[in-house]
């Protein structure tokens, strides 16, 4: 039996409690996880009732795995609950969400054929009031998604197979809307690659889709080539019939390895269409990622890296950062003849290029563009962590965005502003201290 619990306390009264248990015996294992979180956020603003600070979240979760010969089964459930207030122009904003999710997994390979079957359901009760919000009082969301697979073990390179799934997505507010449609597709697979194709199907119709991945090893350099197409429906919020937008991607990832330095060099390029032309929301669009990343390799200790990402859109729904960096610098050393163990790292953040041309809706979930459109200054968060191992015990103190921990000690006003999504207020700093401690029997 391995049990644990995570206590963290910080700012702006943070306090999290993380409890896990795991009981295994041949065959079986069973794992319970429990999680609350407390906290008010730097102007009270989660914190809409009157009197003690109530916890904002609540998470239960179980799974049971069970494994015999070539059968394997695995049943988990889980519990979410969130209710906390929202920052808008009326006090009284806020978010109550109770979500109850399970699924059921379970593979049975008989000689040289091995089926799948995968059951999901998630349930929803959504109740919310702020100002960009679409519906009043409380909606409900269902999402099913059934998946059957079976396939062929070959003795030589390759396995072959197929698959099908039934999905089904329905909101429930003043009427209730119903959105099925299935997918069905041929796969050929070995270890370094796998490859498909095969139908979307709906009530109207039907869309092709296909996707690939390779791996593939030359020398020093590793790579990873990735493409898709794929045909996802739209947020089922504001859409009032099934609709599907089409998104193409390719993704390439390159790692070098030498005795001095670590490279790597990512690529993505991503493109979607689709008819319903919401709010204001492109129709089509495409978005260009590239990022670079470099690690030394020091003969002690020392850790650093430096990862660049650049991103390039047009007419894409994004965050609005166009560049990123982010550098870590880091080092282990140990304490009191080795009984205590420590690892710190100091970090930068980087975020330029930023502009606010769409923000994600705190309540039903969903983009919105925004009607001013400006360059915002560019940000550079620092932050550091030092962490302290001694046996099974962890204490871990963090500090985010040093800057302005630093001038709250010095009574210096903070004048930058770290907004990401116009519908929160600025993030400002955190400091915690956590505390783990993991047993075994």
């Amino acid at each position: 039996t391995l049990s644990y619990f995570d206590y963290v306390q910080g700012d702006y009264y943070l306090d999290n409690l993380d409890l896990g248990i795991k009981y295994s015996k041949p065959g079986r294992v069973i794992n319970l996880h429990a999680f609350k979180r407390r906290y008010a956020g730097a102007y009270n603003h989660y914190n809409y009732g009157i009197g003690t600070i109530s916890p904002i979240h609540y998470t239960f979760l179980g799974d049971y795995i069970f494994r015999r010969n070539n059968e394997n089964l695995s049943i988990s459930v889980g519990n979410f609950n969130s209710d906390y207030g929202l920052l808008d122009s009326s006090n009284t904003s806020f978010l109550d969400s109770r979500i109850t999710s399970s699924s059921l997994k379970y593979d049975n390979q008989y000689d040289s054929l091995l089926f799948k079957l995968d059951y999901n359901i998630f349930f929803q009760r959504l109740n919310g009031l702020h100002s960009s919000s679409i519906f009043e009082g409380v909606i409900y969301l269902t999402r099913t998604k059934i998946n059957g697979s079976m396939m062929m073990l070959s003795s030589n390179k390759y396995n072959y197979g197929l698959s099908y799934n039934l999905n089904k997505r329905s909101l429930g507010h003043d009427a209730v809307k119903n959105f099925n449609w299935n997918i069905f597709y041929l796969f050929i697979q070995n270890k370094k690659s796998k490859y498909s194709l095969g139908l979307n199907t709906f009530r109207d119709g039907h869309d092709l889709i296909f996707s690939g991945r390779s791996n593939f090893q030359l020398g020093l350099i590793s790579s990873k080539i990735n493409y898709e197409r794929s045909h996802k429906p739209y947020h089922i919020v504001y859409a009032d019939s099934l609709n599907f937008e089409q998104n193409d991607c390719i993704w390439i990832e390159n790692s070098l390895q030498m005795k001095r330095f670590n490279i790597g060099f990512d690529f993505a390029f991503q493109n979607f269409e689709r008819d319903i032309d919401h709010m204001g929301l492109p129709t089509k669009g495409n978005n260009l990622w590239i990022s670079l990343y470099l690690s030394p390799v020091f003969q002690n200790d020392l850790e650093l890296s430096i990862r660049y990402n650049r991103s390039m859109s047009n007419e894409y729904i994004n965050d609005g950062i166009g560049d990123r960096m982010k550098i870590q610098l880091g080092n282990n050393f140990n304490l009191f003849s080795n009984a205590m163990s420590v690892h710190y790292l100091f970090s930068v953040d980087g975020y330029m290029k930023r502009t606010t041309e769409y923000a994600l809706t705190p309540v039903e979930r969903y983009p919105l563009k925004q009607v001013d459109s400006t360059p915002l200054q560019d940000l550079w968060v620092p932050s550091f962590t030092i962490k302290s191992f001694i046996k099974n015990v962890e204490i871990t103190y963090e500090l985010n965005h040093v800057k302005n921990i630093i001038n709250d000690y010095l009574g210096k006003e903070n004048s930058e502003q770290i907004i990401f999504n116009n519908f929160y207020p600025s993030v400002v700093r955190l400091a915690s201290l956590s505390i783990t401690w993991n047993f075994l029997n």
